[in-house]
C-alpha cells in the first residue's frame, strides 16, 4: 500500500544518499592528501633529492585533470601522495556505463597500474590486463549522471587553491529519485 512504497522511497532515497556521500568523502580525502611527501620541508633547505621526490607528488592542473571527449568539465582526476610509499589513484566517470571508477597503484587495484601514463593515456584506457578500472559505487542500485572537477578560482584569501568536486546520481531502477552533490576541497599540499 502507499505506506510501503513509501517506506520503499525513503530506502531508496538513504541508500542513494550515503553511497554518494561516501564516495564523494573518499574522493574528498586522496584530493586534500595529494601533493603530501614528507620530504617537502627538507627540499626547501636545498635537499635536491627531498625537493625532487616531494614534486613528483605535486598535484597540477595541466597534468591531473582530464576532459574526456564530450565532457564540458574535467571528468578524470589523478592525486598522487604519499603514505610510507608513493601512492597514485585516478578517478574517473564513464559516460557510456554512468559509473564512477578508480584505478591506481597501492589504492584501487592491488596489483597496481602503469600510473606513469599521461593524464589523457590514463582516463581513456580500456580494461584489459594491465589496467584494471574499478567501480566505486553499486552500479545496480546507483547510476551516476555526472562528475566533474574544476579549479576553483579565487578560492581563499590565503591564496590556497580548491577543486570543486560536483557529482550527481540516481537510482538506477527510479531515476526520478536523483541527487546533486557539490565540496570544495583545498589543495592543503599545493605546489602553487
Amino acid at each position: 500500500t502507499s505506506v510501503m512504497v513509501s517506506g520503499n522511497t525513503t530506502l531508496m532515497l538513504s541508500r542513494l544518499n550515503q553511497d554518494v556521500q561516501g564516495i564523494t568523502d573518499i574522493m574528498v580525502r586522496d584530493i586534500q592528501r595529494a601533493g603530501y611527501h614528507p620530504s617537502a620541508a627538507q627540499g626547501m633547505d636545498g635537499n635536491a633529492s627531498a625537493a625532487s621526490a616531494a614534486r613528483a607528488v605535486l598535484f597540477s592542473t595541466t597534468d591531473d585533470l582530464y576532459a574526456s571527449s564530450g565532457a564540458s568539465a574535467p571528468d578524470c582526476i589523478r592525486i598522487k601522495y604519499w603514505d610510507g610509499e608513493p601512492v597514485t589513484r585516478i578517478y574517473r566517470y564513464d559516460r557510456a556505463s554512468r559509473e564512477l571508477k578508480c584505478w591506481g597503484k597501492n589504492g584501487c587495484a592491488p596489483e597496481g597500474a602503469d600510473i606513469t601514463d599521461t593524464i589523457s593515456n590514463a582516463c581513456t584506457k580500456v580494461s584489459n590486463s594491465t589496467s584494471k578500472w574499478y567501480n566505486l559505487i553499486a552500479d545496480q542500485e546507483i547510476s551516476v549522471d555526472s562528475l566533474s572537477f574544476a579549479l576553483a578560482s579565487g578560492a581563499s584569501a590565503t591564496g590556497m587553491r580548491a577543486i570543486e568536486l560536483a557529482i550527481s546520481a540516481s537510482h538506477a531502477t527510479r531515476p526520478a529519485l536523483a541527487m546533486s552533490l557539490q565540496r570544495q576541497v583545498k589543495l592543503r599540499n599545493d605546489g602553487y
